[in-house]
C-alpha cells in the first residue's frame, strides 16, 4: 500500500493520477497523525479488503465528477472551429 498526503497533493490528485497507475492500494491521508490508524486497517486482512473496495469506489466517483466538470468547461473541436474568433480581420 501507498499512503500519500500533505500540502503537495489532494485526494482528487490521488484518484486521477496515482491510483490508476498502481495495482495496490493508494490512499490519501489529510493528516500524518492518521497513518497509524490507516496502517492498523491495512494490517487486518478483512479491513484491508473493505478499505480497498471503498477507496476504489470513492476514487471512481471523484474521477467521474472531475471529468464531467471538464466536459462542461470545454467545447468539442467542431464547436471551437465554428465559434472561432478571426483575429486577422482588417479594419476598413
Amino acid at each position: 500500500p501507498v499512503i500519500v498526503g500533505g500540502a503537495t497533493t489532494s485526494e482528487l490528485h490521488v484518484a486521477l493520477k496515482l491510483a490508476p497507475e498502481y495495482d495496490g492500494i493508494v490512499l490519501w491521508s489529510k493528516d500524518a497523525a492518521k497513518n497509524a490508524v490507516i496502517a492498523t486497517k491495512l494490517m487486518n486482512k478483512n479491513e484491508r479488503m473493505v478499505l480497498a473496495q471503498e477507496l476504489s469506489e470513492k476514487y471512481e466517483v471523484l474521477r467521474d465528477e472531475h471529468y464531467k466538470k471538464q466536459d462542461k468547461r470545454f467545447s468539442s473541436i467542431q464547436e471551437a472551429r465554428i465559434n472561432k474568433t478571426n483575429i486577422f480581420t482588417l479594419n476598413d
